[in-house]
């Protein structure tokens, strides 16, 4: 494709489907909606992209896909998950696939990207510039937050406009997320569950021999493996207990059966 005028990058969650509709409505042209696919979405968010890139289509915009290793393959060869500071996944499975995608229709950087980060989101994003004229995370090009002051009602007022209803929760690009909250573990089902146990169980063990897991025990009452976190995440605040009543056991396979 020739290079747009302008990169909206959009997870289909809330703030992306309201950048989107807001550019609509401010007349912008030529914009590219560029999605990134981790590999890792929950299963039914396969099916919304689908349907919010039709609604791209419809505005004049054009949808963009950008892939990469995906998330299982990238922990594999990191041989560990990602954590607060150390999130890789990031970096690789969304930052890196969208500035190849850049520098293959805009060489010279003149595209101005999009992003639709709100400073009422989080204390994290209470500073979060309108402007950055100069982004490394976007190749160097022209950064612009424009919903950066914009409070939830409005926000959720363009995405109505838009033809959907606010989400209860974040994104489900990546799902679920090595921040994920309590809220969203609660939602996990086997299929999710079973496909983290699996990649839990061939990373293996640390160096220092403890179980490669996806959330660590000690934020979490202790909880070890994905199907633990689950339960702490369904218990009662505080009620959590790492023993369900079967006992801890062995693994000499000699005792308890």
């Amino acid at each position: 494709m020739t290079a747009p005028e302008y990169a909206a990058f959009a997870s289909y969650g809330n703030d992306s489907l309201a950048l989107v509709q807001w550019s609509a409505e401010k007349g912008l042209k030529n914009v590219a909606v560029v999605y990134s696919d981790t590999g890792w979405a929950a299963p039914w968010w396969v099916e919304r992209v689908a349907r919010c890139e039709d609604w791209v289509r419809s505005l004049g915009f054009t949808p963009v896909r950008t892939t990469s290793e995906g998330m299982e393959a990238l922990v594999r060869r990191k041989k560990g998950w990602p954590r607060q500071g150390m999130q890789f996944c990031t970096q690789h499975l969304k930052l890196e696939p969208g500035c190849a995608w850049l520098d293959g229709v805009d060489p010279v950087g003149f595209v101005t990207c999009l992003v639709g980060v709100r400073r009422e989101e989080s204390a994290n994003r209470a500073n979060f510039p309108e402007w950055t004229e100069c982004s490394p995370n976007h190749g160097g090009r022209s950064l612009w937050a424009p919903l950066a002051r914009v409070l939830e009602p409005e926000r959720n007022a363009l995405i109505r406009r838009a033809g959907f209803e606010p989400l209860p929760h974040r994104s489900r690009e990546c799902f679920p997320c090595v921040n994920e909250n309590r809220t969203g573990l609660r939602e996990l089902d086997e299929q999710a569950i079973a496909r983290v146990e699996r990649v839990e169980a061939d990373l293996g063990h640390t160096s220092k021999g403890k179980p490669c897991t996806m959330f660590r025990p000690y934020r979490h009452m202790g909880a070890t493996g994905i199907r633990e976190i689950v339960r702490w995440a369904r218990s009662e605040r505080g009620k959590f207990d790492p023993d369900d009543g079967t006992g801890r056991g062995c693994d000499s396979g000699m005792c308890g059966l």
